[in-house]
């Protein structure tokens, strides 16, 4: 069994509890109870964070091909060589298999069209995964059509334009409407994106779980 770790050096990517966006720093120094990390940045600038805020944080390990993540809090802000934030050492660790992604239920607004058409259709996300969605809509897609998709996990974030296959489709009555729920497979999907995607399942999953109480 392989037991993660943190490292001096180590690239971490977090999120707050209630803003999913996705930060980027490094761990700069680690003690027994913390361990402290440089200033966050996000797509565009650096962010400020504050004592008592509850985060959550992952980070890639290329040996096994896995995500390994974990809620913590920061503790304080100090600035000596450089600014420094201190995190509350991690008590449990979880692990995300690349290979086998968690589909988290979801409900986002989204939008597809055929590869190398222009119209756009509406539609929603309703299971998400580091590896594919799950779309609501009503005009109809085929087995094995290749798709775009676009979508934001927040909405302050920037739209991802994702290329896709269609694997499955399945019709719905919903309502007396004929519905489809469809599967898509994401193709080509950089490593980067791919992360946040996992990372986004992630703390959705862990924040439901610290909501149950488990």
């Amino acid at each position: 069994m392989i037991n993660p770790s943190l490292h001096i050096g180590l690239r971490l990517e977090l999120t707050r509890k209630d803003d999913l966006r996705v930060y980027v720093t490094r761990v700069e120094d680690i003690s027994h109870l913390e361990f402290a990390v440089g200033v966050p940045f996000g797509s565009t600038s650096a962010e400020v964070f504050h004592p008592g805020e509850e985060i959550f944080c992952w980070f890639g390990d290329k040996e096994d091909q896995a995500l390994w993540g974990f809620a913590a809090r920061v503790l304080r802000r100090e600035v000596r060589r450089i600014p420094l934030y201190y995190i509350s050492m991690p008590t449990n660790f979880e692990r995300v298999q690349r290979r086998n992604f968690f589909r988290l239920p979801t409900l986002i607004q989204a939008q597809y069209r055929l590869l190398g058409e222009n119209h756009w259709y509406k539609a929603f996300v309703i299971d998400i995964s580091g590896g594919g969605v799950r779309l609501s809509h009503r005009d109809p897609l085929a087995h094995l059509d290749m798709v775009q998709v676009t979508f934001a996990l927040h909405k302050s974030d920037s739209h991802f334009l994702l290329q896709g296959q269609v694997m499955r489709v399945e019709r719905v009555d919903s309502a007396g409407i004929l519905m489809y729920h469809t599967g898509i497979k994401f193709i080509n999907l950089p490593m980067s994106t791919q992360d946040r995607l996992v990372g986004y399942v992630f703390a959705r999953l862990s924040e439901t779980k610290r909501f149950r109480g488990e």
